[in-house]
């Protein structure tokens, strides 16, 4: 005669998610060791309307909208500029969870922009990021039980992910814009 301890309905759910996140977090580790992942990251100035292509991806801006705006009686650019990341790569970039301690703020970024003539008078801003959006997928139970679990985020192949923000900077210039790319693994 087996005898079988009676757990609650709320402890079996927690020893689910358990069971799930260390699943998830053991095949990403693999994945992480087998390719030798680094955190490195590359800066690039941007040129207007020109994506910057690295890894597969494009990082660029253009400008939606633009007038001259008085600020405190002297005149100023003001830019409506749509940041930008393309998956032109042919598959997803997979941003796995981390053993890090950092906020998911920090982990989800794929690109951080910065505008470097940019007041920021108005509150306007000096800057933009992109960030990756959750990826789910399947994950099967030891008791044979599939659930759908994130397991970090994503860009998927072909999709773009924007931003928008407003700028004002010195009359007579246009916004200069660098981008910090944050390393995405093949």
């Amino acid at each position: 005669m087996i005898i079988k301890p009676c757990i609650s309905a709320a402890e079996r759910v927690d020893l689910l998610k358990y069971l799930v996140m260390r699943h998830c977090l053991f095949l990403f580790s693999l994945i992480l060791l087998g390719s030798g992942i680094t955190s490195a990251q590359t800066v690039a100035d941007l040129q207007e309307n020109t994506p910057y292509k690295n890894n597969g991806l494009e990082y660029g801006y253009y400008i939606s909208n633009e007038r001259v705006k008085e600020v405190k009686g002297e005149a100023f650019e003001r830019y409506e500029v749509v940041l930008y990341v393309n998956n032109n790569s042919g598959c997803i970039k997979l941003i796995p969870f981390s053993n890090r301690v950092v906020g998911a703020e920090d982990e989800t970024l794929v690109a951080d922009f910065t505008v470097k003539n940019a007041t920021g008078k108005r509150l306007t801003s000096k800057s933009g990021k992109i960030y990756a959006r959750p990826w789910f997928t399947q994950v099967k139970l030891d008791n044979g039980t599939k659930v759908n679990a994130q397991v970090g985020y994503a860009v998927r192949n072909g999709e773009s992910i924007s931003n928008k923000i407003i700028v004002i900077v010195p009359q007579g210039e246009r916004p200069k814009i660098n981008c910090r790319m944050l390393f995405l693994p093949e």
